[in-house]
């Protein structure tokens, strides 16, 4: 009898820790979700809806902001680089990129060039590099739609026939997030973390159709305002909530950077705007 009740014991401590583990593993649910601020912006051939989200936890916030583009030419989706060029040193503040060209509202890119030597980049319709990479990568058409492209797909040295098919952009940052308006699994092993504890700024881009883009930064490491950020899990779902076809990570932590008009949309992980090596933007 007393082998049994020990037994019984060990079976019940067992059971508990497998219930705490799992627990540990699951996403953390915030206790509201509240839109604080929406502001519309109509010029003309492009609308831009940006809406302001509170996920409040227990002790903590998360902030981020969700912007609706709607652009009447898919041409409108345009990237540019730091200094006007493609190099491994050129960095500037995405608002002051951004304001050479005449962007609506703009967004930090993939961070191509921070110590990085691998991957497909196609910007404008050049092809700037075409080396392997274990990344996702994204790719842009000229008749604006978007496709992943994943590294079982991808053969280096094949960029040319990319560009030939129509491509003008492409991106190496990921991982993807929504394929075919269904969330993907995020691989379990990839060059930032993927786990669903992991709290970072973020920016990604994701698209409904060929004309309606969504656009998405997470503030995040800003106590009291966003304390720590968003999971790839919690952005995977706001894409999905949008409607989105197919949704991107781009680079985030202190780079994540909205900018509208000139002005920074969101606060950043510091007062000043990190340096990057290129945009994403929208204009008139």
């Amino acid at each position: 009898m007393n082998k049994l009740c020990k037994a019984l014991a060990l079976l019940c401590v067992l059971t508990l820790m497998c219930a705490v583990s799992s627990g540990a593993l699951a996403r953390t649910e915030p206790n509201s979700k509240t839109i604080e601020e929406t502001n519309t912006y109509d010029y003309g051939s492009l609308k831009i809806t940006i809406d302001q989200w509170c996920y409040a936890f227990n002790k903590t916030n998360l902030r981020f902001f969700v912007a609706n583009v709607y652009v009447d030419d898919p041409a409108q989706l345009k990237t540019a680089f730091a200094g006007e060029k493609y190099s491994k040193d050129a960095v500037e503040a995405p608002k002051d990129i951004a304001a050479r060209h005449d962007a609506v509202l703009a967004i930090n890119g993939d961070y191509y060039n921070y110590k990085d030597k691998s991957g497909l980049v196609i910007r404008g319709g050049e092809l700037y590099r075409d080396l392997a990479t274990s990344r996702h990568q994204l790719l842009v058409y000229a008749d604006g739609t978007f496709e992943a492209l994943l590294p079982a797909n991808y053969k280096q040295g094949t960029g040319e026939t990319y560009i030939e098919a129509g491509v003008v952009q492409s991106f190496m940052f990921g991982p993807l997030l929504v394929d075919n308006y269904e969330i993907t699994e995020l691989p379990e092993k990839y060059f930032i973390s993927t786990k669903d504890t992991i709290r970072e700024p973020r920016t990604a881009i994701g698209q409904v159709d060929a004309n309606h883009y969504v656009v998405i930064v997470a503030d995040g490491r800003r106590d009291g305002w966003s304390d720590l950020g968003m999971t790839l899990q919690e952005l995977q779902d706001v894409f999905a909530e949008q409607g989105c076809r197919i949704a991107y990570n781009l680079d985030g932590g202190g780079s994540a950077t909205m900018v509208l008009e000139g002005e920074r949309v969101n606060r950043g992980s510091t007062s000043r705007e990190r340096s990057v090596s290129d945009i994403v933007y929208f204009t008139r």
